[in-house]
């Protein structure tokens, strides 16, 4: 009895998504099947990219000490360290949320809660996509989008650190 209390307490999120996917296998087993391939298949088209943060936050572990880290891209770095997090974030692929673990190693290693937050409002800006968004929505448009939210990603990196203290 103590385990499974111990396993609510850890997973509880986890544990209702189970409560859920029964209940909906008895009321539905096709749609619900449906479903878990669904996620099946999500899951697989993500994994690339989970490997892929895992091995850069193992990267930043094991090579970045705090000094370097602090020194590249810490709160003290101004707007240096604000422009490495901007570049960074438009170079990112994938959800957000496959990041965040990164995000954490990073500022528990010294970067500035500036740099991170500018970071991830700067992966709007799909650079990888430019020429892709220019075709269907013209040169001007992209490019005057782009640039708006990039200032308003570094803007909004001050105002974080203005209020979080890292």
């Amino acid at each position: 009895m103590k385990n499974i209390k111990s396993f609510l307490n850890e997973y509880p999120l986890e544990t209702i998504i189970l409560i859920v996917a029964v209940v909906l296998m008895i009321l539905n087993p096709s749609k619900t099947l449906f479903g878990l391939g669904y996620a099946l298949k999500t899951y697989l088209n993500l994994l690339p990219i989970i490997i892929s943060v895992a091995f850069l936050m193992g990267f930043i572990s094991e090579f970045l000490n705090k000094k370097t880290v602090s020194k590249l891209v810490g709160r003290e770095t101004g707007i240096k360290g604000v422009m490495i997090g901007a570049i960074f974030g438009t170079f990112m692929v994938g959800p957000s949320f496959l990041f965040y673990p990164l995000f954490k190693e990073l500022r528990e290693r010294g970067a500035g809660v500036n740099v991170i937050a500018t970071t991830i409002g700067a992966r709007s800006i799909k650079l990888q996509w430019l020429p892709f968004a220019i075709l269907f929505l013209g040169l001007k448009f992209v490019l005057l989008f782009d640039v708006l939210i990039l200032i308003f990603a570094i803007l909004s990196g001050f105002v974080v650190s203005w209020f979080v203290k890292s």
